[in-house]
């Protein structure tokens, strides 16, 4: 009974061990370099609960080396800066003060924490989870 028990449990832990971990296709390893590989767009900005993803249609992003970042719409170009913390967990975006008549762009500038990163999407929220806050940006 001892060893069937003890089987049960090992085979119960690989189980979950198996069945929680991550599918690799949901995290890179380096969310930076995955970032810097062409042009991306907001596909969900949530404020405090509302949906204002309407309000980047048209801004297209694009992340360099060095930590700027052009945004674009129409003729028009913004720059900022951008960075990744050494343990991939923070991404912090500065398009300028949120209230200096900046809008929308300057809604975006804060210190994000990624909660997923692929090749095609990085999924972002407020590290304070009382904001109610959230931002993907989707590869174009």
């Amino acid at each position: 009974m001892k060893t069937f028990f003890q089987f049960f449990l090992l085979t119960g832990s690989l189980f979950m061990s198996v069945s929680c971990s991550r599918n690799s296709n949901d995290m890179v390893t380096n969310p930076g370099q995955t970032v810097v590989s062409g042009a991306w767009r907001v596909s969900l900005f949530s404020n405090s609960g509302n949906n204002e993803t309407i309000d980047f249609t048209g801004y297209v992003f694009t992340f360099n080396t060095g930590g700027v970042v052009a945004v674009a719409k129409s003729s028009t170009i913004q720059n900022g800066t951008w960075s990744i913390n050494n343990s991939s967990t923070k991404f912090s975006v500065d398009l300028g003060a949120k209230l200096t008549g900046n809008l929308p762009l300057g809604e975006l500038t804060h210190e994000w924490k990624i909660l997923s990163s692929n090749a095609t999407e990085i999924r972002l929220g407020d590290d304070n989870p009382s904001s109610n806050e959230f931002l993907t940006f989707t590869k174009n």
